[in-house]
């Protein structure tokens, strides 16, 4: 249980280093939510492979039965096509650091899915803290919404936010609606695929790498089937090295906070990984602020939603070792 403890934190650093590489690609490089989540996916599964390798799981494949495999298939979908895609566009709109505090919203449900669906069992402290987990996205709501200062580029950058012009700070714009609509259907994504990983890796940890590699396959699968809509051979064709190169970091980042992830589900509750996860919140919050600073309007609101939602996450952490 506390190495698996453990290894969700790990998974969370790597989460957040992948939001602040992603933020910065839409910022600098101008991708799109499409485009970095084709990229970081595809990644993955050379990533993946290479983890199979390393970790000497490349014969233990026939451990898996057919239904373990679906699960996890379901999983790479559910989670890194739909919820990657859903978790970048949050990004691009309202920034990192709000945009894994609304995420917050996974640990409740993924915890309500595993007491349904896998008969774990919350006691009322972990009520409790998931009450202060959703109480922490509102705090970050901004009521009025500042207009952007007028920029002296005549082009903005479209959807994914303005561009860096020479040595002036890119204008940042916060479009809630989509950044918070998006955010909460990352966090859907991201509450389902943690029940599918425990349900077919939970005997122990000698399939975790497998799981992950599995995942990714299948959401590749999709992505690629995916190039048969022109609109997305024309995403595709717009990539270029500007892209890759933070997104290339990012999709390494990610990948090592998934596969962190499987190993930690594949030893301890989703009641304990979920909320341990939640961390990604204070790390992307002094990331944020270390690296990038111009990019995040990191006010009070934002600050005190993380910090609540954070508190949540460990009054859960607290119930659930208690219970």
């Amino acid at each position: 249980m506390i190495a698996g403890a453990l290894l969700a934190l790990g998974s969370a650093f790597s989460f957040s280093v992948n939001s602040i590489l992603v933020r910065r690609g839409f910022a600098d490089a101008g991708a799109t939510a499409a485009q970095g989540a084709f990229i970081t996916v595809l990644l993955g599964v050379p990533f993946g492979l290479a983890a199979v390798l390393a970790t000497g799981q490349i014969l233990n494949f026939g451990l898996i039965s057919l239904n373990g495999y679906l699960l996890l298939s379901g999983a790479g979908i559910v989670h890194f096509g739909i919820g990657r895609y859903c978790n970048y566009r949050g990004i691009a709109a309202i920034g990192a650091s709000r945009a894994v505090t609304v995420q917050a919203v996974a640990v409740p449900y993924s915890i309500l899915m595993a007491v349904v669906l896998l008969g774990e069992r919350p006691t009322l402290l972990m009520y409790l803290a998931i009450a202060l987990i959703l109480i922490g996205p509102s705090l970050m709501i901004e009521r009025r919404p500042k207009r952007p200062a007028a920029s002296s580029s005549s082009s903005p950058q479209g959807a994914q936010g303005t561009p860096a012009g020479g040595g002036e700070s890119p204008r940042v714009e916060i479009r809630q609606l989509e950044g918070y609509v998006f955010s909460l259907l990352a966090a859907l994504a991201y509450g389902t695929s943690p029940i599918l990983i425990r349900a077919a890796v939970q005997d122990g940890s000698g399939t975790a790498a497998i799981g992950t590699f599995v995942a990714y396959v299948a959401a590749s699968a999709v992505l690629t089937a995916g190039l048969a809509l022109p609109a997305q051979r024309e995403l595709v064709h717009a990539i270029n090295f500007r892209y890759m190169r933070l997104f290339g970091g990012a999709g390494f980042s990610v990948f090592l906070a998934q596969l962190l992830r499987f190993f930690a589900l594949s030893l301890a509750d989703v009641s304990i990984v979920n909320p341990l996860m939640r961390t990604v919140g204070v790390f992307t919050l002094i990331l944020s602020y270390l690296l990038n600073r111009r990019l995040e309007q990191i006010t009070l609101g934002v600050v005190l939603g993380v910090l609540v939602s954070f508190g949540g996450a460990v009054l859960l952490i607290i119930g659930a070792a208690l219970g």
